[in-house]
């Protein structure tokens, strides 16, 4: 395949991911990032980020948010927040985001999110797409939207499955408490230690350590330890499987 037939191709699929709107999951992190403090901005944009969306109605909220107050103050948690923001948009690849990271690299008055700003505008390639503009999206009307459905919920009663979503719809990237959050608590759990545990050179003890869920009825989602040092695990497989026992 040639260079023009692989860029049409790469720019088909650029497209079929934009028009697709977004799913449960991006719903929720869109909720988050509109209505939350620093703590859920943070927590929706690294789950953008390790999930690796392009869904621009997604990330045209991400871009709004970081514009909107990556120089309102704030603590080291905000600045983390922010920071994840942009490492969001980064790992896009999306042009339509150079502009807004631009902006804040010019004129952040923080050191660490201009460095983290800096090494996420190199992820962006080209500079063909119409330039996200702050204000394109409002944040007020999305809380609105977010209010009337949380009052629709309180008023009806929940599905069978307890509001809980299938494990069918978590992806790879998401944290373990989200995902439980999400799934609701698994019928059971197991850990075990990886190969990567004994080798030397593995700096920053990475996926030493797996835990795997067990849905009964639904399959299993395996989360890996990301640092040994965070103590963070994230999704990295979801084996659907309607006869599990939900036993190890």
């Amino acid at each position: 395949m040639n260079k023009t037939l692989l860029s049409i191709f790469f720019g088909l699929s650029l497209i079929a991911n934009i028009a697709t709107g977004a799913d449960v999951i991006e719903q929720r992190q869109i909720d988050k990032l509109a209505n939350g403090g620093s703590t859920s901005i943070r927590n929706a944009s690294q789950s953008i980020y390790h999930a690796g969306s392009s869904n621009r109605e997604v990330l045209d909220v991400v871009a709004e948010v970081l514009l909107t107050k990556y120089n309102s103050g704030g603590g080291s948690t905000h600045i983390d927040a922010m920071a994840w923001a942009v490492k969001a948009l980064g790992q896009s690849g999306d042009s339509r985001y150079r502009a807004a990271l631009e902006e804040v690299l010019n004129n952040s008055a923080n050191k660490k999110l201009k460095k983290y700003t800096k090494k996420a505008l190199k992820g962006i390639s080209g500079n063909d797409a119409k330039p996200y503009k702050k204000g394109s999206v409002s944040l007020a009307a999305i809380q609105k939207k977010t209010q009337k459905a949380s009052a629709k919920t309180s008023n009806r009663s929940r599905s069978s499955s307890g509001g809980k979503l299938a494990i069918s719809k978590i992806k790879e990237g998401m944290g373990m408490q989200e995902v439980y959050e999400l799934a609701g608590e698994p019928s059971a759990t197991y850990s075990h230690q990886t190969g990567k545990a004994w080798i030397p050179f593995n700096f920053g003890a990475r996926d030493v350590a797996r835990t795997v869920a067990l849905y009964k009825g639904q399959g299993r989602i395996i989360f890996s330890l990301v640092s040994a040092y965070s103590g963070v695990y994230r999704v990295v497989e979801i084996e659907l499987n309607p006869n599990e026992s939900g036993y190890p």
